[in-house]
């Protein structure tokens, strides 16, 4: 088994994390026309709270990963009613400074209640499994399927559904969609909640893989979910997970031949390409719209 192709499975399981993390972040957007810089902030509250409920419910991974999405779900609904809809209107740096604050915020107060040191989880660790060519664990197994199961499940859900429909038209035009009937507020509340608990499991699976977090995990992960989710087109779920594939791939490949430490700034240099030469997305025609759920 060649070096290339661990370091190819390695970012295949990573793009698995990431595309959970990024195509909630695309659907806060195509609803709110908001970059939610608490977005990493579902991931970390998640993850406590799954660390939080690991011992009460016996280390059962299932129950768990529900508390994660659950708390998530929270945190999109509290944030989205309490914030992103009180500053509907406002310019985008006005935005920009209440939800980096909302951050700093959740943050400090993870510090509080759970102290700055990292923590981790109790479940059993499973082996390494050869799949083909790639070497995956257990852990990595079940989050790419869970991440195929996710994916599949938004695009029933936005495809053939009347919330899906609805979604659509409050992405296009929301005062649009308004006059014509759709309870507007209503769908964005409907569609934050969804994706706080998709951020909340990601938190939880991220948490999981990486063995230890503290209280910056999500803050840390933002920069990789932004550069996935702007490689995909900003607002189009399925085109995001095309963009996490990409960047798990890009950052990992070339962190097996430098080194895993400059990762974020692979992702880094990877979004300011994309912003210049694809600021659509790789999947995007260069004259459409970015903005499409």
């Amino acid at each position: 088994m060649t070096t290339f192709l661990v370091s190819v499975g390695i970012g295949l399981a990573t793009a698995a994390i990431l595309s959970l993390s990024a195509v909630a972040f695309t659907l806060e957007y195509a609803v709110s026309r908001v970059a939610n810089f608490a977005h990493g902030e579902f991931l970390t509250i998640g993850a406590y709270a799954a660390y939080s409920g690991q011992t009460f419910f016996h280390q059962n991974v299932a129950a768990a990963a529900l508390i994660a999405a659950a708390a998530g779900m929270l945190a999109g609904l509290a944030l989205n009613a309490g914030l992103i809809e009180q500053f509907r209107g406002r310019s985008a740096i006005t935005v920009f400074i209440a939800t980096l604050g909302a951050a700093l915020i959740v943050e400090n107060v993870l510090v509080m209640v759970y102290g700055a040191a990292n923590v981790s989880y109790t479940f059993a660790q499973g082996g390494l499994h050869h799949v083909g060519p790639f070497l995956w664990t257990t852990s990595d197994i079940e989050v790419i399927f869970s991440a195929l199961a996710v994916a599949g499940l938004i695009y029933l859900l936005l495809q053939h559904t009347r919330f899906g429909k609805a979604v659509r038209a409050v992405s296009q035009d929301r005062a649009l969609a308004q006059v014509s009937g759709i309870p507007a507020q209503r769908i964005v509340m409907q569609t934050w909640g969804l994706a706080g608990a998709v951020s909340g499991f990601a938190g939880f699976v991220l948490a999981d893989t990486i063995g230890t977090f503290g209280p910056t995990l999500g803050f840390g992960f933002l920069l990789l979910t932004i550069t996935a989710t702007v490689a995909g087109g900003l607002g189009r779920p399925y085109a995001t997970f095309g963009g996490a594939l990409i960047v798990g791939l890009v950052i990992e490949i070339a962190g097996t031949y430098t080194s895993s430490a400059y990762q974020l700034v692979y992702a880094f240099l990877l979004l300011v390409v994309l912003m210049l030469f694809r600021p659509n997305g790789v999947f995007v025609r260069r004259s459409a719209t970015a903005v499409r759920a």
